[in-house]
């Protein structure tokens, strides 16, 4: 093909099929026939055998399977995904055939009610017919007069096989008879209308088979545009998948995979850059490659010994475009490029015609004149032994007339020479290029490798000095040179022994610019990491740094804690003595401070409760020479909260002396002996659920403090479930708190697993 875009699409799809192979994924295009012209027959009105139909059935299912595959690797095969996505679904065609046939292309059957009832007939028909006659075969007067006991068919019709001397004791039709006459072939007359019941119903099974076979093929016809465009997607994947194997065995998936944007498929004018390429024909071990022409070097003139590999590398060339401009695999290498060319033109090998009176030249001539009135800027020209077959100087003078008309045209070409004055001529002209094929004198052996920018040597006296060619003759023929041939193997060798050490200083460049970008490599790999590493070791100091500031924070709140505990302990503690003492002693005579601000015992009677107790309410506990305010209604254990001053705590009524007002109480801002006002009632529960354990914790705590000052016994903390991390955090900070006695997950009505309920420890 000669369109870019055609081009581009079917390497594409090679990479595609190439990729699908790599990654193991199989399609699967067993069962499919060519039936095309079987589905236009139907389309035209005949009706197809079974075995047709059958094999249309296959390729119906071999078409499904493929569209399903492909419908799952459109990522990796876009285009493939493509083709597979017009494949019409075949799916009613084939369980139309497969519902009437079966696998040995007999009509199933169930195919029609009318065939199923036929057969049904025929089979009753048929054992109706067989009973009758083995009734008739039992007869004595049958019997005797057969030549075997035996039933057998003739003409469709079942007989008996009757003596010919006793036909007359059997009535019935003659159907037939031996070779030698000794036997007579008798329908007993008794069985007739049974046989040609029997004979009738299979003529309508056979009808009724006729008409299923045209119905599915009256459909194969209606869906033939459907079935031809099937197969022909079908053969279009299996194209693509034999060029997939075809890359496999050339080693040549590199080129193939990226053909995804077309970038090394260029349009022309271009160059032409082969990267180490391999014909594909060749087996072993196969030198590669690697030339460049056209852009500014519109021509490459390859010189060198024979069997040097110049013509090989001239049909490397060709093939390679070629099979490239056909969406085949190239076997070459990343970096290559290939115009799509309009044309490859090649004059290669003896064109001699006995026939046509023509010689080796003359051959090539005619070749030529072709080619220079068809090659123009987008043609590929290929040109083996430029200027051979003729005398040596007409043939180079029209050999670089030649070249000369084809870079004028534009075109790239790509010619093989042994001639002194078109190395020369390329060495001069700009737009064409040197290029040699190696030959290693000490074996006698091309190296196949090709050099571009340097003519090649022919090596002729060389090779015969070497065979063991005399050394006169050898010297002689040195002598019957030209100087001018003689400064130019001169010039060639002393070039070459330059482009040698030229190449060494380029390998070792190279070693070194490899070992330096190895060791540029290692050094960023450590610099990384040792940026990687001090990123580390700051984030675990800023961590450590963090953790221990917290647990500085937690051990002091727990100081403070255990402090407040251990005084309210001693609280207690000395009203426990101070309750114990009042039973004990009398109580002594209130200073006049204290009658300032305390009602005398002897102010009121003993325990009168005047009021109801309640919330607010003011009381006198015996024992107690202060009054308290009560903080809670009683529950139904007599049971209510009281603040007296600093103190809160939890009495029975029986406890209560007398109830009193609130004026009573000591006022706020009096003398040194008032206590500061109770801290309110703290709430029953925290929600702390979406936070952060750095916020959670902290606010718990606090929480719980609250709490236990204001005589909550029992809270909730609502943490929520989620991951389990705040809950678990959570529970762990209960479990070594001092004020807590116990805890455990909340009811399902409070919640389940994302509640905790806590039991507080008494600090009245």
């Amino acid at each position: 093909m000669t369109d870019r875009d055609i081009v581009v699409r079917r390497q594409r799809e090679t990479g595609e099929a190439v990729r699908l192979e790599r990654l193991g994924i199989d399609v699967p295009l067993g069962g499919a026939h060519d039936v095309r012209e079987r589905a236009r027959a139907a389309a035209r009105g005949m009706v197809l055998p079974a075995n047709d139909l059958l094999d249309i059935a296959s390729t119906a299912h071999a078409a499904g399977r493929v569209a399903r595959v492909l419908a799952r690797v459109t990522g990796n095969a876009p285009l493939l995904a493509v083709i597979g996505a017009g494949i019409a679904d075949l799916g009613p065609l084939r369980q139309l055939i497969e519902g009437a046939l079966d696998d040995r292309g007999e009509v199933r059957d169930d195919a029609s009610p009318e065939l199923r009832q036929i057969r049904r007939e025929v089979t009753e028909a048929h054992d109706r017919l067989q009973q009758r006659m083995q009734t008739l075969l039992g007869s004595p007067a049958i019997r005797g007069a057969l030549q075997e006991s035996i039933i057998t068919q003739r003409d469709g019709r079942y007989v008996f096989p009757v003596k010919a001397e006793s036909r007359s004791a059997v009535r019935g039709v003659v159907h037939d008879t031996s070779a030698s006459g000794a036997t007579v072939y008798v329908e007993p007359l008794p069985v007739v209308e049974l046989g040609n019941r029997w004979r009738e119903l299979r003529v309508q099974e056979r009808h009724e088979v006729e008409r299923i076979l045209r119905e599915i093929s009256e459909a194969v016809g209606q869906a033939a545009e459907d079935v031809v465009d099937a197969i022909d997607r079908l053969a279009r994947v299996d194209v693509a998948l034999a060029k997939a194997r075809l890359a496999a065995e050339l080693d040549a998936r590199d080129l193939a995979e990226g053909a995804a944007e077309g970038r090394w498929l260029l349009e022309t004018p271009a160059q032409l850059r082969l990267v180490e390429a391999r014909h594909p024909l060749l087996e072993g071990d196969v030198v590669p490659i690697s030339l460049h022409v056209g852009g500014e070097d519109r021509a490459l003139l390859i010189t060198g010994p024979n069997t040097g590999g110049k013509t090989v590398a001239l049909k490397t060339a060709g093939l390679l475009c070629l099979m490239a401009l056909a969406g085949l695999p190239v076997p070459a290498r990343e970096g290559t490029r290939i115009p799509v060319y309009d044309a490859v033109f090649a004059d290669i090998g003896d064109e001699q015609s006995i026939e046509q009176s023509l010689s080796t030249f003359s051959g090539h001539m005619t070749a030529i004149i072709d080619i220079i009135e068809r090659a123009g800027a987008g043609s590929l020209v290929l040109l083996d032994e430029l200027g051979a077959g003729t005398d040596p100087t007409e043939g180079a003078a029209l050999g670089v007339a030649l070249v000369d008309r084809l870079v004028e045209a534009g075109a790239s070409l790509i010619a093989t020479t042994h001639h002194s004055e078109l190395k020369l001529y390329a060495h001069r002209t700009p737009a064409v290029t040197n290029a040699s094929v190696e030959f290693d004198l000490e074996t006698l052996s091309p190296t196949y490798r090709l050099t571009i920018g340097l003519p090649g040597q022919s090596n002729a006296l060389a090779i015969a000095s070497n065979l063991g060619m005399p050394a006169g003759v050898i010297d002689a023929a040195r002598e019957g040179l030209s100087s001018e041939q003689r400064d130019m193997e001169g010039l060639l060798a002393d070039l070459r022994s330059q482009l040698a050490a030229a190449e060494e200083r380029a390998q070792r460049a190279a070693i070194d610019a490899a070992h330096a970008e190895t060791l540029r490599a290692d050094l960023e790999r450590r610099l990384d990491e040792l940026a990687a590493e001090t990123t580390r070791m700051r984030d675990e100091a800023r961590a450590r740094v963090r953790t221990e500031l917290r647990d500085v924070e937690r051990y002091l709140e727990k100081t403070r804690r255990e402090v407040e505990a251990a005084r309210l302990d001693q609280a207690r503690a000395d009203l426990q003595r101070a309750r114990t003492a009042a039973k004990v002693l009398e109580p002594e005579p209130p200073t006049p401070e204290e009658r300032a601000w305390e009602p005398s015992r002897r102010s009121a009677p003993a325990a009168l409760v005047d009021e109801p107790v309640a919330a607010g309410s003011v009381v006198w506990l015996r024992g107690i020479s202060m009054p308290g305010e009560v903080l809670s209604d009683i529950d139904d254990h007599g049971e209510f909260d009281v603040q007296l001053g600093a103190l809160h705590t939890r009495v029975r009524l029986e406890q209560v002396e007398r109830t009193g007002s609130r004026e009573e109480l000591p006022a706020a801002g009096g003398s040194g002996q008032h206590l500061p006002a109770p801290p309110p009632l703290a709430p029953e529960e925290i929600e702390v659920r979406g936070r952060r354990l750095d916020e959670a914790l902290p606010e718990i705590e606090d929480f719980l403090d609250r709490a236990a000052r204001s005589g909550r016994a029992r809270v909730r903390l609502i943490h929520g479930k989620g991951t389990g991390t705040l809950r678990r955090a959570v529970r762990e900070l209960l479990a070594r708190h001092p004020l807590v006695t116990s805890y455990e997950a909340g009811v399902p009505q409070e919640g389940g697993d994302g509640v905790t309920v806590v039991y507080l420890a008494s600090v009245r």
